[in-house]
This record gives C-alpha cells, structure tokens and sequence, in this order.
C-alpha cells in the first residue's frame, strides 16, 4: 500500500478531492496520511466526504508538527467526534511520535477515546527513549499502521509490526532556477521492493518535500515537477521542468507556458499519461495558467496516479 503524505492546506487537499471524483484513488492502495495546518479543519472534512464514498480513509494526524493547529489536539480530536457523528468512518486517528510526550499523549487519548481498539495509526519520525513501552503497547492495542521514517528503519523495525516505510526523496534548491541545473534525478524505488524489504506500505511527500513553508515570494522562475518511471529499470524519477526567463517576477504566466511547454513535450516522448498529464495539455493548448497552487495540486494528483498504478 501506499500512504502520500500531505499538509492539510487547500491545494493538497484538492488533489485527493479531484483523483476522487476522477475514480482515480483505490482504497486498497492508498491510505493518506494527513497532516492538517489550518483551523478550521473544513477541508479536511470535504476531502473525507469525497474520499469516504470510494472506500479511502486518510490517518489523520491529531498532533501536528507545523501550522495552525500545533499544540492543539484537542481541536483535532473534537473534530474526528464530530465527523464520527455524523457518520464520517473513513478517518484513522495518527500520531506522530518524536518524543517522550507524544508517547504520553497517545496513551490518554487512546483509552480515553477508545481508539485503542477502534483502531489508530502511527508515524515514528524519531526514536523515543520509551521505545519498548511503546512497542509493547501497539502489539498490546489496535494499532493498525507503524509508519516509520527511513533516517530510523535499523533502530524500529523490529519493534512494530504492520510497518511503512516513510522517505523525503525530494531534494529541494534553494531557489527554483536552481533545478536547471539537474533537471533529471533519481527519485525512489520503494514502490518495487518495500514487500521485500519486510514492509506492508510505503510513504513519501510527493514531488514537494517534507519542508514545511507558509507562504512566499513571488518566484523569478517557474518550475514544475513530475515523477515518471524509468523505462529501463525499476525506478521512479523526478524531472523539473523549468522556465527560460529567469531574470525577474514579471509575466508568471509566460514562464509557466515555457515550463509546460517542455513537460508536454516530455510527456509525449516519455508516452506518460495521467489525470494531470491530461490537465498540463489543456492549459498548455489554451495557454492558460492556473496559479502556483494549482501547479503543486497538478504534481501531486500526478504522482499519486502514477504509484497507485505500479503497485
């Protein structure tokens, strides 16, 4: 299986809402996982009710790292009660685990909610003083996934069970002219061997990365990022598509008309085919451009498509 690991921000969410209604998401595949940023948490609950029809659950996280929402898992759990109320079932309770605390915090509100048998997941993002505590707690309850991430698979993997495997494949640059400079890279071959290497699932952050940034300049280049097989072995990898007027932030729609012209032009060599690939064609045929946002929800839905259809 594989579990993409999203920020709750509206573009991300968006892409998971848009592959629903494609019927491009298999509930047997895919289970996000879902790190929400903004209080308010509406999207969250329209990306479930999209994905709750077609059989998807998302392991939403009730202690997150970045955003809005830091501190406040009180907010988060109060809204998986309502959710639960009104008949909302496709939500796995998440906690992240990089300390002590969150150890502490997922025994009290695991009993108290009684997700200890009904079911919650875990991503262990560092390794805990309290590990055998808390291994022997997930074999003890009903954990249902241990997903953890790569910089600690020797020091966990054999203290959970039902584990995944969780990896930053994206290497970012410090401004996104940089990209030209490599604009084909290896990105991860997970999806062909995590069942051999003992795993029952696997997790990446896309063609984004796992940085966490609010906001934002407006970019001297454009630059689009897609994930693609590589024909002769079993490889995913990355190609940046980047604009050729880099000079200044004047006329973004130009530079991504430059960026998208070269990843049609990719994607017709490469015969690469997606949901995205197909809305990349449209913008590119109108010469239309649809936002920054709209460009990283295009990535996203693009990758996801393409993993769900290799495992």
């Amino acid at each position: 299986m594989y579990f993409p690991y999203l920020r709750g921000k509206q573009f991300e969410l968006i892409a998971l809402r848009e592959l629903a209604s494609a019927q491009k998401l298999d509930g047997d595949k895919i289970i996000p996982i879902v790190e929400p940023v903004k209080r308010g948490l509406k999207s969250v609950q329209t990306a479930l009710r999209a994905l709750q029809p077609i059989g998807v659950k998302i392991q939403l996280i009730v202690n997150p790292q970045y955003g809005e929402l830091v501190g406040k898992t009180n907010e988060i759990i109060s809204f998986i009660d309502e959710q639960i109320g009104a008949d909302v079932e496709n939500i796995i309770p998440t906690f992240l685990i990089h300390s002590d605390n969150d150890v502490a915090l997922l025994q009290k509100v695991t009993t108290e909610k009684e997700y200890d048998s009904t079911g919650y997941a875990l991503v262990h993002l560092t390794p805990v003083r309290v590990v055998e505590q808390l291994s022997r707690y997930t074999k003890e309850t009903n954990c249902i996934y241990n997903t953890v991430h790569i910089n600690h698979v020797f020091a966990l993997r054999r203290k959970f069970d039902k584990k995944a495997i969780l990896g930053d494949y994206f290497r970012k640059q410090r401004i996104n002219a940089d990209y030209a400079n490599e604009i084909d890279e290896t990105f991860s071959s997970d999806c062909f061997f995590y069942q051999e290497e003992g795993f029952n699932a696997f997790s990446d952050y896309q063609g984004i990365g796992a940085d966490w940034i609010e906001g934002g300049m407006l970019p001297k280049a454009v630059v689009i990022h897609m994930t693609y097989r590589d024909p002769g072995n079993d490889e995913i990898r990355i190609h940046h598509f980047v604009s050729d007027t880099n000079d200044d932030t004047l006329d973004i729609a130009g530079k991504f008309y430059e960026a998208v012209t070269k990843l049609v032009e990719f994607a017709d060599v490469m015969e690469i085919e997606s949901l995205a690939i197909q809305a990349f064609r449209d913008l590119h045929n109108r010469q239309a451009f649809p936002g920054l946002g709209s460009i990283k929800k295009l990535s996203i839905m693009h990758h996801i498509e393409l993993i769900q259809g290799l495992i």
